[in-house]
């Protein structure tokens, strides 16, 4: 689902790495390196997975590529002094081509293209360390120091065909460029993502669950921290003030605030209280009505997607969100909870501690 934008199809040239050693490592073909000192630049980094297990959540996997390209897209578009550059690289071994490969390689994201099914082939197994250290070296070769850099890693299992980096490897080399501010996410199926991640230096991970639901439910908490990565990356260019970058990267230690009271019986100044309805939907006074009765959970997303632009494009008001849906609508927590992911990470938005539950998804053995 795109909260923000809608997406132009077209076909995306991939870029082949080539199977790495080090003595034919190459950097100095990257494209895209240095332009000018006083641009603003996001590098963005997305590793993802395409080994043959991915196959399972194959359409939820490129429609959630797709989706992120649209949330930088986005910020692009909201923040022209902040230059987004992506490379794009998937990996999997054992399969008729490199093992590590580039989609997208350091294109201005106002180029890139949506990915198609041609892109996107799950098979083999999983060489993690590899694709790692490959594109995080080259990255860095180009990377200023007055540059931002999100790393996004994506693994529905572990790692289990390096050739040539160790999670050791990986490790120093996450340790020595998060000191130079770069900040590194690990999103992971099937795993303790924490435990998997601290082994690699990464300390922002996000487990999620290996369906339809947990997958599209993972891009979109995803995309939402995304998007207030990139709030603060322009306010402090705007301002100079310093905000941490890397700190509760997903907005897992949330306080109260964003957790709805079961009971509302005032509402401040800047509160909006959202409830469900039957054919009412948008801002009426201090109340927002979603329309959720006698209509299917497509068109309630829908509706949700509207709340959630809403709610984004007002961050002086405060919006508590209570159980809609699962009233006289008929629908379950575990139903209505994840429309409300791409909501993960708004500071505005509270959300019923039932809601949460759903949402707050970890992997147990």
């Amino acid at each position: 689902m795109n909260l923000f934008r809608k997406k132009k199809t077209a076909t995306t040239t991939t870029v082949n790495m080539g199977i790495y050693s080090p003595e034919n490592e190459d950097l100095s073909s990257a494209k895209g390196g240095k332009e000018s000192e006083a641009d603003g630049k996001i590098y963005n980094l997305i590793i993802l997975d395409e080994s043959g297990s991915m196959g399972s959540i194959y359409n939820q996997a490129l429609s959630g590529a797709n989706e992120t390209l649209n949330t930088i897209r986005l910020s692009q578009k909201e923040d022209g002094f902040l230059k987004q550059i992506l490379t794009f690289v998937t990996f999997d071994s054992g399969s008729n081509r490199p093992d590590v490969r580039e989609i997208i390689s350091l294109k201005p994201i106002t180029e890139v293209k949506d990915l198609t099914k041609d892109d996107y082939c799950p098979s083999g197994c999983t060489p993690l360390y590899d694709a790692m250290g490959i594109s995080i070296k080259k990255l860095s070769e180009v990377v200023g120091k007055d540059d931002n850099v999100l790393v996004t890693v994506i693994t529905d299992g572990y790692e289990n065909s390096s050739r040539h980096y160790s999670a050791s490897m990986v490790k120093e080399m996450v340790d020595s460029l998060r000191a130079k501010g770069w900040v590194f996410t690990y999103i992971g199926a099937n795993q303790d993502s924490v435990e998997v991640a601290g082994g690699l230096g990464i300390c922002n991970a996000m487990d999620f669950a290996q369906d339809a639901t947990g997958a599209q439910m993972m891009w979109d908490k995803m995309n939402s921290s995304r998007r207030e990565y990139y709030k603060k990356a322009s306010r402090i260019r705007m301002t100079g003030a310093y905000e941490n970058l890397e700190s509760d990267f997903f907005a897992m230690n949330r306080d109260d605030s964003r957790v709805t009271p079961g009971m509302v019986t005032d509402l401040a100044d800047n509160e909006i209280l959202v409830l469900g309805s039957c054919g009412r939907e948008g801002l009426e006074g201090n109340r927002y009505y979603i329309n959720t009765f006698g209509r299917g959970l497509d068109d309630i997303r829908m509706s949700v997607q509207r709340f959630i632009r809403f709610a984004d494009n007002h961050s002086e008001k405060r919006f508590l969100v209570t159980r809609v849906g699962c009233g006289h609508a008929g629908y379950r927590d575990e139903q209505i909870a994840p429309l409300f992911a791409a909501a993960y990470s708004l500071p505005n938005v509270s959300l019923p501690e039932s809601f949460w539950k759903v949402l707050d998804y970890k992997f147990r053995r």
